[in-house]
C-alpha cells in the first residue's frame, strides 16, 4: 500500500467542493464565480518557460481550495537556510489568498531537479512538500476541473490504497475492441489491454467488456507522486473506466512521455503485475494477420528493407507493422495532452510529422553488435528527404537499427532508429 503522506491527510481531511469552472488569464472574473466567504485564490506562473501549462494565471473563488493552501502554508514551519533560487531549474509562483482579513501574498519555489519547494512567507523562506508545488503547478495546465469528487466511488476506491484524487481533470467515452485477442496495432486495444492487467491487480477484469461501446473514463490528477521505481517521473493521474456506472477499471499513469510509467493502485508496475515482460505477455495476446504473418517470416535486413520501402511508398500501414509494438505503444504517451489518455496517431521513426517526408531510400545495411539472441543492431545508410527541413536534414545520412525479436508470431521488429 502507498504511504500517504501528511499533506495528503490534509487533502483527504478538506474536501474540494465545486462546481466545473475554469481559470482564464484574459477575463478570469468572468469564470471563478463569487464565493460566499469572499475567499479567492490567485496563481501566477512568473517563470520563463511555459511548458504543458495551457495559462500563466488561475483564480478561483472555491473556499475549498482556498482553505487548503492557506493551511499548508501556514503549517510550513520549517525554515530553510540553504536555497538557490537563482538557476534555470526552479519555478517560481506569486500565491495570493485574499478574504476577509484582506491579502495575504506568497511566493513559492519549485526546484524541479532536485524535487524541493519553499514558500516565502515574508518573514523568511520555508520547506514546503513538493507534493504541495506541484499541486500549485498543475492548476496552470488543467484549465477546466471538477473538484466535487471527495464523496464519488472513485475517490473512495484511490483512497483505500492511499491516493489522493485532487480533481477530476476530464471525461471521455470509448468503444472497446478485443481486449483478449490482439493483432495489428490499434491504439485503443493495446492502451487498454495493457492497463487491464493493472487493473487485475485490485480485482478489476475489462476484458468482459470487449466489443462494448458504452464505456466512459474519468481521469484524476493525482496528489502524490508515482512510486520511487519510477523516478525522476513525478506527476500522475488515476484513470477510471465505467460502464453503466460501475468502475470496472482503474489504475494510475503518468501519461506523457511514456505509456510504460504506469502502475496499480497497489503501486506496482506491469512486470511485477503480470510476471512477464512485454513482449512475453504479447506472445500469449496476439495473432497475426496476413500482413503481421508475412513479415514474421523475414530476416532482421528484410525487415529494415520493408519499412524504407514502405516509408517511400507513404504505406503508414505497412511501416507501423515494421516497428515493435513496445515502441509503437511507448509513443502513444508522447507530447500528451493530460487531458487525454494516448495519441491516436502513431509515431513512426525518421517519417516526421504530418505528410512532410517526400522520400526515403535505404541505401545500406551492415550488422555490427548482436547483444544477445533477440536483439541485432545494424549500421543502416539512408537518404532522406523532406518537404521542410524541421527536426531531420536531407540528404543521405548513417544511423544504428536496433532490431528486436518481438515474438513467434511477430517476428524481428525495429526497435529504434537512432544517430
Amino acid at each position: 500500500m502507498i504511504a500517504v503522506s501528511v499533506v495528503a491527510l490534509i487533502v483527504a481531511g478538506i474536501a474540494l467542493v465545486s462546481n466545473p469552472m475554469r481559470g482564464d488569464t484574459i477575463e478570469p472574473k468572468d469564470n471563478i464565480g463569487e464565493s460566499p466567504s469572499g475567499k479567492r485564490v490567485k496563481i501566477e506562473f512568473l517563470s520563463g518557460l511555459m511548458g504543458f501549462k495551457s495559462l500563466n494565471k488561475f483564480e478561483t473563488a472555491e473556499s475549498k481550495i482556498y482553505e487548503f493552501i492557506d493551511s499548508t502554508i501556514q503549517n510550513s514551519l520549517t525554515p530553510s537556510k540553504e536555497y538557490d533560487f537563482n538557476n534555470n531549474y526552479t519555478n517560481k509562483y506569486s500565491v495570493k489568498l485574499s478574504g476577509e482579513a484582506g491579502e495575504q501574498s506568497y511566493e513559492l519555489y519549485y526546484d524541479t531537479l532536485y524535487d524541493k519547494a519553499y514558500i516565502d512567507k515574508g518573514d523568511g523562506i520555508y520547506e514546503v512538500s513538493d507534493d504541495f508545488a506541484r499541486y500549485i503547478d498543475s492548476f496552470l495546465e488543467h484549465t477546466n476541473i471538477t473538484v466535487n469528487i471527495d464523496d464519488t466511488d472513485a475517490a473512495a476506491l484511490f483512497r483505500k490504497y492511499g491516493w489522493t484524487l485532487d480533481y477530476r481533470i476530464g471525461t471521455k467515452k470509448v468503444k472497446f475492441n478485443s481486449l483478449k485477442i490482439l493483432s495489428g496495432f490499434n491504439p485503443n486495444d493495446y492502451y487498454f489491454a495493457y492497463n487491464n492487467e493493472l487493473s487485475k491487480d485490485i480485482g478489476l477484469d475489462m476484458s468482459g467488456y470487449s466489443d462494448s461501446s458504452n464505456i466512459d473514463v474519468e481521469i484524476y490528477r493525482i496528489y502524490e507522486s508515482m512510486p520511487q521505481e519510477f523516478y525522476p517521473i513525478r506527476n500522475c493521474r488515476g484513470i477510471v473506466i465505467k460502464s453503466s456506472g460501475k468502475i470496472i477499471g482503474a489504475f494510475i499513469s503518468a501519461g506523457r512521455h511514456d505509456t510504460f510509467n504506469a502502475c496499480s493502485l497497489k503501486g506496482n508496475g506491469f512486470e511485477k503485475v503480470t510476471g512477464k515482460t512485454f513482449n512475453a505477455w504479447l506472445a500469449n495476446m496476439v495473432k497475426s494477420d496476413d500482413l503481421e504473418a508475412r513479415l514474421s517470416q523475414l530476416e532482421p535486413e528484410q525487415v529494415i528493407k520493408e519499412y524504407f520501402a514502405a516509408l517511400n511508398k507513404k504505406d503508414d500501414k505497412t511501416a507501423a507493422y515494421c516497428i515493435s509494438k513496445k515502441t509503437l505503444m511507448r509513443g502513444l504517451s508522447s507530447n500528451l495532452e493530460n487531458s487525454e489518455l494516448f495519441n491516436e496517431s502513431l509515431e513512426l521513426p525518421l517519417k516526421g510529422a504530418g505528410n512532410n517526408l517526400k522520400s526515403a531510400k535505404l541505401l545500406k545495411a551492415e550488422l555490427f553488435h548482436v547483444p544477445d539472441n533477440y536483439t541485432k543492431i545494424f549500421n543502416i545508410t539512408v537518404n532522406l528527404k523532406f518537404k521542410k527541413e524541421i527536426t531531420i536534414s536531407n540528404g543521405e545520412q548513417q544511423r544504428d537499427c536496433t532490431m528486436v525479436y518481438e515474438s513467434p508470431q511477430t517476428g524481428w521488429k525495429i526497435e529504434s532508429i537512432g544517430h
